[in-house]
């Protein structure tokens, strides 16, 4: 297996000078593995120059033609993160997973150097744990956050599930029988239920709208609705009984 070690390697830029983008709003994106490099991709489609590192030269080719600069080097290495002038980026993003060290001194570096935009990579609650307490305020566990995800659209009433913390969450579903052909206002949902429905999109209608109190849904359209995800299960399933 071809692990990377990102304490074992030196600081070798690829070309060019990257503080122009650093000082314009640029993000950088430290490992372009399959988490990192989709990311990098996918920001440099929405228009968002993305300054890539990475310790492997194959992957570093990869993303040459692709990101706005890229480079290989060992970014636990001060030196590097102030060539690319990662106390000016936008955001920085610390996607190195599989390295624990690593992903802890990387951010420990950017933090002293003084850039506190940093969202962060985790592959297990105590890694997560760790980078909380270093002052990391936006980390991200995507193993953890799919599975998540997938285990509410398994179950059937959910066609999409989105957390925004560990309390509340937006999931997309079809309204319930007993609360369709009513006007909202009448219904009391948060009061029975708990929950809030946002938006609607009409059954083959292009477009979603706000969810005010005038609106009366019908069985057919979807719905976000807004709550606990106990209390947005339960109401996605108040027609289970009648599903056989």
């Amino acid at each position: 297996m071809n692990e990377k070690s990102w304490l074992s390697r030196p600081a070798v830029f690829f070309a060019g000078n990257p503080k122009p983008a650093a000082r314009h709003g640029a993000v950088a994106v430290i490992g372009l593995g399959r988490f990192g490099g989709s990311l990098a991709r996918e920001l440099v489609k929405h228009g968002v120059e993305v300054i890539g590192i990475d310790i492997s030269e194959e992957v570093v080719s990869e993303h040459a033609e692709v990101l706005t600069y890229v480079s290989r080097g060992d970014a636990t290495d001060e030196t590097v993160l102030r060539q690319i002038g990662i106390e000016e980026v936008d955001r920085v993003v610390i996607a190195v997973g599989s390295d624990l060290e690593a992903s802890i001194l990387i951010t420990s570096r950017i933090l002293k150097l003084g850039n506190q935009h940093i969202w962060a990579k985790a592959i297990t609650e105590p890694h997560a744990e760790i980078l909380h307490q270093l002052g990391v305020k936006n980390v991200v566990s995507p193993e953890n956050d799919m599975g998540r995800r997938l285990a509410h659209l398994i179950k059937g009433h959910i066609s999409d599930f989105l957390p925004i913390d560990e309390d509340f969450v937006l999931a997309r579903t079809t309204p319930p029988v007993r609360v369709a052909d009513v006007p909202l206002a009448s219904l009391g949902l948060r009061t029975e239920y708990g929950v809030t429905i946002v938006a609607f999109k009409r059954d083959g209608g292009g477009s979603w709208d706000i969810a005010d109190r005038d609106v009366t849904l019908y069985a057919n359209d979807e719905i976000l609705i807004a709550g606990t995800p106990r209390n947005v299960e339960t109401f996605s399933e108040l027609d289970k009984d009648n599903d056989s």
